[in-house]
């Protein structure tokens, strides 16, 4: 990566521990295309793995219609996984070190097998999967309140705070994703419901833009790694106290308890 990427590494990794908003990259290199922002996210991850962290898998983000217009991104995107961002759901759930913490509901898979792009397809995919987990995914967005820019999202790791995986998991044989139903009810009141056709019409086709993508960046999906597919619907927000629960037709439910 050269030197100009890497100061711009620098500064993010200073300010995105911080519990204060980070202005947009575009501020510091207008131009910066999408291609750079991913070496960025990269880099940032790649330091994380250096501090004793590991990567276990990808996440696509924006995958469906509603979080495309709340973003104003209309194509998906690609996240990395870190195991220190994998959180238990029978204990609460601390925000205090959220800015601005989201919560969005996913279908995760577990590879059993390698997939490498290009070329990769849903069937592909279909043929890679162990099977399907209920989950959901903890959205931390640094930059507050303030507009943030497709690069500044890419460079974020697309504002991924952690991700929370339910059980048992359901292989895939007979079960079309598609008509996978979702409820998510938050302090007793139904607040999203959606189908899994949300999600590019096909949460397997997810895992094909997943592989498709990381063969352009240079890498692979390998055996063993969770892949979260992408919100089913529109993000909601969280404050202290919330009480999430989260139930799919025939994957599964979890129940989340958040505190300060």
């Amino acid at each position: 990566m050269d030197d100009r990427l890497n100061k711009l590494a620098d500064w993010l990794a200073e300010r995105l521990p911080r519990r204060e908003p980070v202005p947009d990259i575009l501020q510091q290199a207008p131009g910066l295309t999408a291609p750079q922002a991913y070496r960025i996210q990269r880099d940032l991850m790649d330091r994380c793995v250096a501090r004793g962290d590991r990567i276990v898998g990808y996440k696509a983000a924006l995958t469906s219609k509603a979080m495309q217009a709340y973003s104003g991104v209309d194509e998906p995107l690609l996240g990395t996984l870190l195991g220190s961002r994998v959180l238990a759901q029978d204990a609460p759930i601390a925000l205090a070190p959220y800015l601005r913490p989201t919560l969005e509901p996913e279908i995760a898979m577990l590879l059993r097998a390698d997939l490498r792009g290009p070329g990769v397809t849903a069937l592909d995919a279909l043929a890679a999967v162990a099977g399907y987990l209920p989950a959901v995914e903890l959205g931390d967005y640094r930059t507050g309140d303030n507009p943030r820019s497709l690069p500044m999202t890419l460079c974020c790791n697309t504002f991924n705070g952690g991700i929370v995986l339910g059980a048992p998991l359901t292989g895939p044989a007979g079960l079309d994703l598609r008509s996978e139903g979702m409820v998510l009810t938050r302090n007793g009141a139904v607040c999203a419901s959606a189908t899994a056709v949300e999600v590019l019409g096909d949460p397997l086709r997810s895992v094909a833009f997943m592989a498709n993508k990381l063969a352009e960046l240079g890498g692979w999906l390998r055996a063993g790694m969770v892949l979260m597919t992408g919100s089913i619907v529109r993000s909601i927000p969280l404050t202290p106290g919330d009480e999430v629960r989260v139930d799919f037709t025939r994957l599964g439910s979890l129940h989340l308890r958040f505190t300060a």
